[in-house]
């Protein structure tokens, strides 16, 4: 399976699976070898989580080996035919690991990571701008029945009614379950029109204009009637509701606790350093 171009000193299932081998060797064995690139077995330390079974593992660890011959017989062909020096790019590289490494490091020692459904508010209502819907939204019920329903009246009458209210949601699903049909109650649940339209069939080439003028709808196909109430709406481009936002906002807030406890540290460290003598600024360079 591997390169001609790899070299394995022994079989690698029974390298890696055989518990009683042991080396004399200062160094790990050898797994891999491409021209003057070594893979040994240290380097597959952490490769396989507990549980898997040997055939997955011996998997998983012929896969990275195979990728690592094919990466390194590439790396290999580049370090003889590219002439390019990029100690600056991989010193620039590992100092921004380094970096963040510290600022994560400051981040989860000081992030307060609690935020308050006031907190959650007091956001919403200052930003609602940032919160336009991009699609409609609905809050419904509705019962699914067979055509010509012994229940038809019944159904009709309680997805009619003027004032539609909790107890009136309670008395649909309980009169949709002593007869087995179907049905969705959570009324407290926005959802997309468009999943709505996949639920019932509705069809409409103006959905904003739909939702305004129908609470209620009784619609039919060849077998079946589906009885909805619409207990509220809101059309693309209103405001989204917090209760979708919610998980949103708290992490924009959060994301604003980061970004403060990171100035603050720049700017206390740049402070520290100056004050110590440790920064220099020095003019132009050019000679006069």
């Amino acid at each position: 399976m591997l390169s001609r171009a790899l070299c394995i000193s022994l079989p690698l299932a029974g390298l890696l699976l055989l518990s009683g081998c042991r080396y004399q060797e200062e160094q790990t064995p050898l797994v891999a070898k491409v021209y003057d690139h070594e893979l040994r077995k240290a380097d597959l330390e952490g490769l396989v989580g507990e549980g898997v079974s040997a055939e997955d593992s011996i998997a998983i660890i012929d896969n990275y080996v195979d990728q690592w011959v094919r990466q390194t017989v590439m790396l290999a062909k580049a370090e003889k035919n590219v002439s390019a020096d990029f100690s600056r790019q991989l010193g620039e590289y590992r100092n921004s690991l380094l970096i963040y490494a510290y600022e994560q490091q400051i981040v989860n020692q000081l992030l307060d990571t609690t935020v308050t459904d006031d907190q959650i508010a007091e956001y919403y209502e200052g930003h609602k701008d940032q919160f336009q819907l991009k699609n409609s939204i609905v809050k419904v019920v509705y019962v699914i029945a067979p055509k010509k329903s012994s229940v038809d009246g019944k159904l009709r009458s309680l997805v009619y009614k003027n004032s539609f209210i909790e107890d009136d949601i309670m008395t649909l699903e309980e009169l949709a379950s002593r007869h087995g049909l179907q049905g969705y109650y959570d009324g407290d649940t926005w959802m997309p029109f468009y999943s709505f339209q996949g639920l019932v069939p509705v069809t409409t080439y103006n959905e904003n204009l739909f939702l305004k003028q129908n609470r209620t709808i009784v619609i039919s196909d060849d077998s079946l009637t589906y009885y909805v109430r619409i207990l509220d709406y809101k059309v693309s481009d209103d405001v989204s509701p917090i209760e979708l936002q919610h998980d949103n906002i708290q992490a924009i807030i959060l994301n604003h606790r980061k970004i403060d406890i990171l100035a603050k540290l720049q700017s206390d460290l740049l402070a520290e350093a100056e004050k110590n003598g440790q920064v220099k600024k020095v003019g132009g360079t050019k000679e006069r």
